[in-house]
């Protein structure tokens, strides 16, 4: 459970730090995975709010699991 956890976290601060520092990165990986619904509109136009929770979020799990 605790590897699970720090890879969620690690996977987590991935993906905020994408946001908040090369965006277009994540629109290509997301055009491609994106079948069923897409929500980059939102998260795009609120990208600081999102990738800055998220690398809180990892790094609280982190710090939570060590």
């Amino acid at each position: 459970m605790r590897e699970l956890g720090l890879l969620l976290s690690v996977i987590s601060m991935i993906i905020g730090l994408l946001l908040l520092m090369a965006p277009k990165i994540l629109i290509q990986l997301g055009d491609k995975t994106n079948k069923l619904y897409n929500i980059d509109g939102y998260v795009y136009r609120n990208r600081y709010l999102f990738g800055g929770f998220l690398v809180v979020a990892g790094t609280f799990l982190i710090y939570t699991t060590i």
